[in-house]
């Protein structure tokens, strides 16, 4: 599981807190050989923030999400706020699911949030 602290440090290593890239949630599922593979991928179009469950909770209700919204989603939270989990609801049916990793596409300014189930 990450935090939002996790994803603000890797957003400022990787992609130097570049604000135009949109927001990618890729759901990898474990093979025989123990591999992860590309399950799929969605944009992501919603950032809610859930202080009673403590959560940065990522979703697909709106129009596209860059890092500029969600940099700027975190960026008036309090200290405490900062070790809320990263999540992301794939659809109705799905549970929230916690990121276990993040990634980035330069070419195609995409910031890449990795969950699996």
């Amino acid at each position: 599981m990450k935090y939002i602290i996790d994803m603000i440090d890797d957003m400022r290593e990787n992609i130097q807190n570049s604000k135009d890239y949109t927001l990618l949630a890729m759901l990898l599922k474990e093979d025989n050989s123990k591999n992860f593979q590309n399950a799929g991928e969605k944009a992501i179009t919603s950032l809610h923030i859930d202080h009673n469950a403590k959560e940065l909770q990522l979703g697909f209700l709106d129009e596209n999400a860059t890092t500029q919204s969600l940099l700027e989603c975190v960026e008036s939270l309090e200290m405490q706020a900062m070790m809320y989990e990263v999540t992301i609801k794939i659809s109705n049916e799905h549970p929230l699911m916690p990121v276990i990793g993040f990634g980035e596409n330069h070419e195609q300014k995409q910031y890449i949030f990795f969950v699996t189930n």
